[in-house]
């Protein structure tokens, strides 16, 4: 297949946080640059979700299911990080994120 052949993809992610933490199977996702990415975010609590590459910050209302649309343009290996409102603007960062959110080459 030619590159000009590739075309990019809608990918849906659903993000489940519950007591701050994602089930293993929503804690890797895997795209290609210029695939069109949405993910549907429903949470226990209130809080942030981020990505600092990305320049992606959500405030998330529990029980509320936020959907938010983008395209992969930075292919690399990023932290989604999520900060229960009980902890933001406390400095508190947990050493390890929520998810990871990996961007390949097309």
């Amino acid at each position: 297949m030619l590159a000009s052949q590739v075309h990019a993809e809608d990918r849906v992610f659903n993000i489940n946080i519950k007591n701050g933490t994602l089930p293993s199977a929503e804690k890797l996702m895997r795209v290609k640059k210029g695939d069109q990415v949405t993910w549907k975010i429903l949470s226990d609590a209130d809080g942030q979700l981020h990505i600092h590459a990305y320049h992606i910050e959500l405030n998330i209302q529990s029980g509320v299911k936020k959907v938010h649309s983008f395209q992969a343009f930075a292919t690399g290996r990023y932290r989604v990080d999520w900060h229960p409102e009980s902890e933001r603007g406390k400095g508190i960062h947990r050493e390890e994120g929520l998810a990871l959110f990996e961007v390949f080459p097309k």
